[in-house]
């Protein structure tokens, strides 16, 4: 079983989430206990894949695979 978080930019409009995931949660707890401040969430309804992620057409998408033109109006 693999655990993921999320990390969000904080905008409403215009909102892109990061996601990592981890093979175990002892390597999830170590990464969240190293880290200066609480940004980090689980992650319980974004793709379970590490990447970037821009909400568009009412879904999540990686923003990677999305055209510059594209997300530019996201």
């Amino acid at each position: 079983m693999s655990y993921s978080i999320k990390k969000s930019n904080g905008k409403m409009r215009g909102e892109r989430v990061r996601v990592k995931v981890f093979k175990d949660s002892d390597m999830m707890h170590k990464f969240l206990n190293a880290q200066p401040n609480n940004d980090w969430k689980i992650n319980e309804t974004l793709p379970h894949k590490n990447g970037h992620y821009a909400y568009a057409g009412g879904a999540w998408h990686n923003v990677k695979s999305l055209d510059p033109s594209i997300l530019a109006h996201i």
